[in-house]
């Protein structure tokens, strides 16, 4: 799966290199179920998807919270969490509680943007607790006790550009010419989030980055692959496509669909058949089989991924919802960026592809062969 999202995510950036210096800015939506998966790995990790808010250190009392349902309401993001907390005292080593209470706790936090736009942060702006009978909580002590402990720590919660810069470089130098690794640094250090809106179903952020290479000449036509260069990439695109139908199947209910499933082995052998076209075949641009395969075949592969991703854990599902908006982005970049030649095309997989396999080779070089 990792793999998989590499590749896409490289033709996604090269795009994004090849731009001019201007800004380019994008929308990202991020689906309500994709930023849940985010906080519980951030901040829910007591285990079944609890977070341990406040405790006496003594086993006698606490504040707990669980089970985090996230939507959108009124330009803020709305938060309900379970709540079971008690309040005890300590007499001659035993813990006498003094007030056990369950309910629900919402919050409702207005999204914005830190650090001069590297770091997305979530402020609280009200809570609110009631019983499972929907009355609000009558007790002070508890509702101070609340209010300070949830502030703590349901305000930390963020996605921070700069903590993964480095990561995304890393995972990127495969797909990208040894000519062109300082552009991508760039364009990876120009990355800023500039704007932020909380809307009924899905959080959308604006990201903008630029390009640093306005003088890169077109793209000129790059050599078809050669028998051994062909069974280098077969072996590859054989692991990439186990590694989707099981990420798919093991993260979403996908693997109860027949339907899906058939969708998803008539995507993949459409890519395998355009992809293995394009690297090998003399290509028309007009019938560019990468490109076609793109266009044909992205909206139904694009659903699936979106199902699935509501199932992936933490950051790796952030990642993941970040490379199906990208995906997606493609078509708005191709505007511009087709003129310099850097579009999804054949003649673009096989720089992609060549530059992997050029990795893998020096890689293995330098493990002495392992």
């Amino acid at each position: 799966m990792a793999q998989f999202q590499k590749i896409l995510l490289g033709s996604f950036l090269l795009l994004a290199a090849g731009s001019l210096a201007a800004e380019t800015r994008l929308a990202v939506p991020m689906d309500y179920r994709l930023l849940r998966s985010v906080l519980v790995s951030q901040l829910y990790t007591a285990g079944n998807e609890t977070s341990h808010l406040w405790q006496d250190g003594k086993d006698c009392s606490f504040l707990d919270i669980s089970n985090p349902q996230i939507s959108g309401e009124a330009g803020q993001i709305k938060i309900d969490n379970t709540v079971h907390a008690r309040l005890g005292l300590q007499l001659a080593g035993k813990c006498i509680p003094a007030l056990t209470w369950n309910g629900v706790l919402q919050t409702w936090q207005r999204p914005s943007l830190a650090d001069s736009g590297n770091v997305l942060r979530f402020p609280i702006t009200r809570t609110t607790a009631l019983d499972n009978q929907g009355q609000p909580l009558n007790n002070a002590q508890l509702q101070e006790l609340i209010n300070k402990a949830v502030q703590q720590k349901l305000a930390d919660l963020k996605i921070d550009l700069d903590q993964s810069r480095g990561d995304i470089v890393k995972t990127l130098l495969p797909f990208v010419d040894a000519a062109d690794t300082e552009t991508l640094q760039d364009t990876i250090n120009s990355l800023r989030f500039n704007q932020v809106e909380a809307g009924d179903k899905t959080l959308t952020i604006g990201i903008g980055f630029i390009g640093q290479n306005p003088e890169k000449p077109a793209s000129q036509p790059v050599p078809a692959f050669t028998a051994n260069e062909m069974k280098q990439w077969r072996a590859v695109w054989h692991k990439l496509e186990q590694s989707l139908e099981s990420g798919l199947s093991q993260s979403s209910p996908l693997n109860q669909s027949k339907e899906n499933q058939a969708t998803l082995q008539a995507v993949l052998q459409n890519a395998s058949t355009a992809f293995d076209q394009g690297l090998t075949e003399n290509i028309v641009n007009e019938e560019d089989p990468v490109r076609q395969f793109f266009d044909d075949s992205w909206d139904r592969l694009g659903s699936l991924l979106r199902k699935a991703s509501t199932r992936f854990p933490g950051a790796e599902g952030l990642r993941y919802l970040t490379l199906i908006a990208a995906t997606d982005a493609m078509y708005e970049l191709d505007t511009f960026a087709r003129p310099l030649g850097l579009e999804i095309s054949s003649n673009g997989l096989r720089k992609l592809v060549r530059s992997y396999l050029q990795h893998q080779t020096e890689q293995k070089k330098a493990s002495g062969g392992r």
